[in-house]
């Protein structure tokens, strides 16, 4: 059970320099990137939007070099490598294709890790966070530009310029993804860009309209009316409430204490590829809503159910290297699966923890002039310490899971799995 932690310690050991220069490039880009952003963004809240999504890009990059350096030191995964069992080096194609160049196996990578790692991104609030660096950042330079027009560098509204853009990255995204094959291996790195434009401003503006929606129903009167009558509720009841109440947060508490988590996990299993066998699902296909529903649908002109087939599949096939990395950490075993959150947890509570006793050992300094500048750096050396720490936590996690569905596959257990990534 304790095998995630002793393969943590040694991939700390064998990779540590190479993860800490990862890190810091990919910190220095994303900073680099949002500052450019900003500059754009003073005078175009759409122009400095359109280049934020190459921060969160540099922060990708940097996660996945740091999980593809762990991978030759991750015993599980190279022994399934030496048996031709290579997930990560396959090719998001159909089986009657070719693998690709090695050369584009990055590429691969980036394309299916962009969809779930910006909703990753976006669920633990690292996306605001950064948006917020960046809409900083641009305000204090507004001025600089006193002859435009600016200020606003998150004015982002759903008109036709935000939707245009959004679809317009889509269907270059797909069109890209269709005809790779015609053309030129640098529209790869077109393509990943084209997929996090669209994705990023997608969440930027439901994220803009869910809060305007949650504050146009806070203040409807039949909200005010039920938060009312729950408040009475609760206060003629008083151990009701307090149940309910400890209730509701330790439900809060343990999903981010196990998502979190599991979610790290997850986007592992994404980048190494490892995928399982696929469920045989059989379809009632003499039931009469089938064969309503497939009369209707052969109704439809060829070229119309092609191009859907293929929107779809491309749909699909963004979400089945979760569903892959998913059922493999659901494989591992409840018990190690939670030492790995617990350790995750602790990794977690250490940032406060050093951050703590960093303010203590400098001692007491004038906040305005000490503090305001000197914060942002000790928080920094935190996170350079505990992030490959992290990373190698994580990988270690992962490996176990190989190792475990390997045993599993062994003893006759579970189907002979395929590797493969879909992109």
């Amino acid at each position: 059970m304790f095998t995630i932690l002793t393969r943590a310690a040694r991939l700390v050991a064998a990779r540590w320099p190479v993860l800490l220069a990862w890190y810091l490039a990919g910190w220095l880009a994303r900073y680099l990137l949002i500052e450019l952003a900003a500059t754009f963004g003073a005078t175009s809240a759409l122009a400095g939007l359109l280049i934020m999504p190459l921060a969160i890009l540099a922060r990708l990059a940097s996660y996945i070099a740091m999980f593809l350096t762990l991978r030759e030191a991750m015993p599980a995964f190279t022994d399934l490598r030496s048996k031709g069992e290579d997930a990560v080096d396959r090719a998001a194609a159909p089986e009657d294709t070719a693998l690709p160049d090695p050369r584009g196996r990055v590429q691969d990578i980036f394309l299916v890790t962009i969809v779930p790692f910006f909703a990753f991104y976006a669920a633990w609030q690292l996306l605001a966070d950064d948006t917020i660096q960046y809409a900083q950042s641009a305000l204090s330079k507004v001025n600089v530009f006193d002859d435009r027009p600016g200020g606003r560098p998150l004015e982002l509204e759903l008109n036709v310029a935000s939707i245009s853009v959004i679809v317009i990255a889509y269907a270059g995204r797909y069109l890209l993804k269709r005809y790779a094959s015609r053309l030129p291996r640098w529209t790869n790195l077109v393509a990943v860009y084209l997929e996090s434009v669209w994705v990023y401003l997608t969440l930027f503006l439901i994220s803009t309209y869910t809060k305007d929606l949650q504050g146009w129903v806070a203040s409807r009167t039949a909200t005010q009316t039920f938060d009312e009558f729950v408040a009475s509720i609760a206060a003629a009841f008083a151990p009701l409430g307090v149940a309910m109440g400890g209730l509701e947060w330790a439900v809060a508490q343990a999903g981010g204490l196990l998502l979190f988590p599991i979610a790290w996990l997850t986007l592992a299993g994404i980048v190494y590829g490892r995928a399982l066998a696929k469920p045989k699902v059989a379809f009632p296909t003499t039931h009469r809503y089938y064969t309503g529903a497939r009369s209707r649908i052969q109704a439809v002109p060829q070229g119309v159910r092609r191009r859907a087939k293929d929107i779809g599949a491309d749909f699909v096939g963004r979400w089945t290297p979760l569903a892959n990395a998913l059922v493999l950490i659901w494989k591992a075993g409840v018990l190690p699966m939670g030492l790995f959150v617990l350790a995750h947890t602790v990794l977690e509570s250490a940032t406060t923890w050093l951050l703590f006793a960093g303010v203590r050992i400098i001692g007491p300094h004038d906040l305005v002039s000490w503090w305001m500048h000197f914060d942002g750096m000790l928080l920094f050396a935190v996170n350079v310490i505990l992030e490959p720490l992290q990373i190698c936590l994580i990988a270690a996690a992962y490996d176990f899971c190989l190792r475990r569905l390997e045993e599993r596959r062994e003893d006759g257990a579970d189907l002979e799995p395929k590797a493969e990534v879909a992109g």
